[in-house]
């Protein structure tokens, strides 16, 4: 009897520990979740530090370029052909003004002679030197000789150069002779002046003249 009571009291207290297992398993289901609470200050800290982060990562996988100074190279260009102006033929020039005498197709005799004068200007920035001469460059020089500059002229100053010249015997038709004027070292510059004349024509219209000129 005795060992009766024994096993009930035993299996009561077991039932007691059952329910209260259940009853405490039944609170734990019911009981709400807890909502985490989120610091957004955290939040932001956090982003911030990623994004540097990436920001360093690109940084350093990216070549480091070096800038050098570099010197610009500085390149000079001269004009070709370009003569100084002090004293050189760079600065001597010649501008035809008019024939003074002796017009183009003049007709003339065989041996007549003539001076035939042009009327030129210093078109430069240097004096013409006396010994200055105005030489034969094409044509027939008709006995001429070059002509001598024979005293200093300034520019934009005028001077009439003359030379003594005969028309050919050994020549009939147009006759014609070109003349330019060089300086001491002999270059030649300006306007080039010219003679042409008709021999042993007298009748009709002389034929167009075709110049050969050397440079």
């Amino acid at each position: 009897m005795l060992r009766n009571k024994t096993q009930l009291a035993i299996m009561a207290v077991l039932l007691l520990a059952l329910a209260m297992i259940v009853l405490l398993s039944i609170r734990s289901v019911n009981r709400p979740a807890q909502i985490p609470i989120v610091n957004m200050s955290d939040v932001q800290t956090k982003a911030v530090a990623t994004f540097a982060f990436g920001l360093t990562g690109t940084a350093q996988a990216e070549p480091t370029q070096t800038l050098t100074n570099t010197p610009l190279t500085t390149t000079t260009v001269t004009s070709a052909g370009t003569q100084d102006l002090s004293g050189t033929p760079g600065c001597y020039g010649l501008h035809f003004v008019l024939d003074v005498n002796i017009p183009d197709n003049t007709v003339m005799t065989p041996a007549q002679v003539f001076t035939k004068s042009w009327l030129v200007e210093n078109s430069g920035t240097c004096d013409w030197q006396p010994g200055f001469k105005v030489v034969l460059i094409g044509g027939v020089a008709m006995g001429g000789s070059p002509f001598t500059v024979a005293q200093v002229v300034k520019p934009g100053g005028r001077i009439q150069v003359s030379i003594k010249m005969a028309a050919p015997t050994n020549q009939t038709g147009i006759v014609q002779g070109t003349w330019k004027m060089s300086d001491a070292s002999e270059t030649r510059f300006g306007d080039y002046m010219s003679v042409v004349i008709v021999v042993g024509n007298t009748t009709g219209t002389p034929p167009t003249l075709e110049a050969t000129i050397t440079p």
